[in-house]
C-alpha cells in the first residue's frame, strides 16, 4: 500500500515537473545558455514542489500501460513548450524594433556576443533584449510568467485532448501582434531615418563633390542613438505592457 502511494506521488510530481520544466527552459533570461542546466533544473524542481498541491485536483490517475504514460508526458511537454514559445513570441517585439532601429541608426553591422544563444547578435536588439530581461525581473513580471503556467492547468487539463488549432492560432496571433508592436516601438527612429536619408539625398544632389554618406555616418549614429535614449523609457514601458497583455488570457482571476 505504501509503495502504491509513493508511486502515485512520484507520478503526480513528474507530471507537474514535465510541464513546468519545459516552460522554464524557454523563459527569457532563465533559458539562456549562461544559466547552467543544473540551475534551471533546480528551479523547475522547486517550482514543481510548490505547485503540486495547488494543481493536484486536476491531475489524472496514473495510467496502467507505459505507452499511455508516455503519451501523457508527451502531452504535458507540448503544453509546457507552447507556454514557453508564447513568451518568446512576445519577446520577439524587441527583436523587430531593435533590427529597425539598428538599420536606421547605421549600426546594422555592429555585432556583440549574445549570452542567450552563445552566438553573435546585432548590437541594438541584444541591448533591448537584455534590458527587457532585467526589467521583467526587477518589476516582478516574472511572477506572471509562472502564474500563467500554473493557471494553464485550467485551460489544458492533463490527460485531455490538445487543442492544436487554438494553440497554433494563439502563436500566430502573438507573433503578428509582436511584429506590429515592434514597428510601433521603432517608430521614432524610423521617422528620423526617413527624414535623415531624404536630407542626405537632397544634399548629395546640391553638392555632388561632397562625400555625403561618409560625412553623414557619424551624425546618423549620434542622432539615432540620441533618439533611442530619449525614447527608451517609453519603449520599455510599452513593451512590458505588451508582455502583460499577452499573458493575461492564460491567467485566472485577473
Amino acid at each position: 500500500m505504501l509503495a502504491e502511494l509513493a508511486a502515485v506521488d512520484v507520478f503526480r510530481f513528474l507530471l507537474v515537473f514535465t510541464r513546468i520544466g519545459a516552460a522554464v527552459m524557454l523563459f527569457p533570461g532563465i533559458g539562456g545558455t549562461m544559466v547552467t542546466a543544473r540551475a534551471r533544473l533546480t528551479l523547475a524542481l522547486a517550482v514543481s514542489f510548490v505547485v503540486l498541491p495547488v494543481v493536484a485536483s486536476t491531475l489524472p490517475a496514473m495510467p496502467r500501460s507505459p505507452f499511455a504514460l508516455g503519451l501523457l508526458l508527451l502531452s504535458e511537454t507540448a503544453i509546457g513548450v507552447f507556454m514557453g514559445v508564447m513568451v518568446q513570441m512576445l519577446m520577439a517585439a524587441l527583436n523587430v524594433a531593435g533590427s529597425y532601429i539598428g538599420y536606421k541608426a547605421g549600426l546594422t553591422n555592429a555585432f556583440v556576443s549574445d549570452p542567450v544563444t552563445a552566438d553573435q547578435s546585432t548590437l541594438i536588439p541584444r541591448f533591448l533584449s537584455n534590458l527587457a530581461v532585467v526589467l521583467i525581473f526587477a518589476t516582478g513580471l516574472h511572477e506572471l510568467l509562472f502564474r500563467a503556467v500554473v493557471d494553464s492547468y485550467a485551460l489544458f487539463v492533463p490527460g485531455g485532448p490538445l487543442p492544436f488549432g487554438d494553440m497554433s492560432e494563439s502563436v500566430a496571433r502573438a507573433l503578428a501582434t509582436s511584429f506590429r508592436i515592434g514597428l510601433q516601438l521603432a517608430a521614432p527612429v524610423m521617422v528620423f531615418g526617413l527624414v535623415f536619408y531624404g536630407g542626405m539625398g537632397v544634399l548629395a544632389r546640391l553638392m555632388p563633390q561632397m562625400p555625403v554618406f561618409f560625412v553623414a555616418l557619424p551624425i546618423q549614429v549620434l542622432l539615432g542613438l540620441s533618439i533611442l535614449m530619449v525614447s527608451l523609457p517609453l519603449i520599455m514601458l510599452w513593451f512590458l505592457r505588451h508582455v502583460e497583455d499577452g499573458l493575461m488570457p492564460f491567467v485566472r482571476g485577473l
